[in-house]
Parts: structure tokens; C-alpha cells; sequence
């Protein structure tokens, strides 16, 4: 497993005026980063929740630079990662524990394509079968 798929709170963070540095150098010392229409979904779905404005464009602007530099690694939900997400939600309910549906979703794409989640919230991930990395903690 040597690849990254991106949480939303990753891409997120690279939308501020002075992101944290250190996962800025995760970004920049990591090659094989994915994205799932999944964080595309809902960096757009935050975006249709801002008022008009400066603010907005700017996010808009951004949020569009990012989609063409990984335009050729947005992963989709295919029937196998469908397939990992519905065991997941299924191991998450048997054990009552509460679980966001695009926390399983994301989940079931990174176990399809063998990658790990890089995400701010390893937590959610914790009882799952993927691998996580925090880019906040991360040490060259």
C-alpha cells in the first residue's frame, strides 16, 4: 500500500491563507494521492452553503484548481468499493457504533483501490479495515 486517498479535511486545509506545514509536506513528499467523488461532493456541497462573495469565489477558484490537478485520480463508487462500504456499515451497526455513511463510503474506495485514508479524523476510521494516516502528525 503505497498511495493516498484524500479525506476532505486534507483538501480543505490547503483552502487557507497559511496552511498547517505539516501537511503541506505530506502533500509535496507524496506522489500517488487520490481523491473519491465523495470529498467532491461535499467540498461542493459546503460551497452551494456560502453566501455570495469574495469568500465563495475564492473557495470556488480553489476548489476548481484542485479538480484539475487530480482530474485523472477521482476515484468513483464502483460495485467493489459499494460492496466494502455496505460490510463496513454492517460491522459498524453489529457493534452500535455510530458511523457517517460517507465515512463507510470513502472507506469502501480506499479498501478497493488498496490505499490508505489520510485524513485529520483517524477515529472514524479506527474500527474499519483501511489503514489511516494523520498528515497533521506527519514527520518526513
Amino acid at each position: 500500500m503505497t498511495g493516498f486517498l484524500l479525506d476532505t479535511n486534507v483538501v480543505s486545509e490547503l483552502t487557507k491563507s497559511r496552511p498547517n506545514p505539516a501537511v503541506v509536506t505530506f502533500l509535496s513528499e507524496n506522489e500517488d494521492l487520490w481523491l473519491s467523488v465523495i470529498l467532491v461532493h461535499e467540498i461542493e456541497y459546503g460551497l452551494h452553503l456560502l453566501p455570495q462573495g469574495r469568500r465563495r469565489n475564492r473557495l470556488l477558484r480553489i476548489h476548481a484548481g484542485i479538480l484539475e490537478t487530480y482530474s485523472d485520480r477521482i476515484l468513483a463508487l464502483d460495485r467493489v468499493a459499494a460492496e466494502w462500504s455496505a460490510k463496513f456499515r454492517d460491522q459498524a451497526r453489529s457493534a452500535e457504533r455510530a458511523i457517517d455513511l460517507g465515512d463507510t463510503l470513502i472507506a469502501g474506495i480506499a479498501k478497493s483501490h488498496d490505499l490508505m485514508i489520510a485524513t485529520r479524523n483517524t477515529a472514524d476510521f479506527d474500527h474499519l479495515e483501511v489503514d489511516t494516516v494523520n498528515p497533521w502528525e506527519y514527520i518526513p
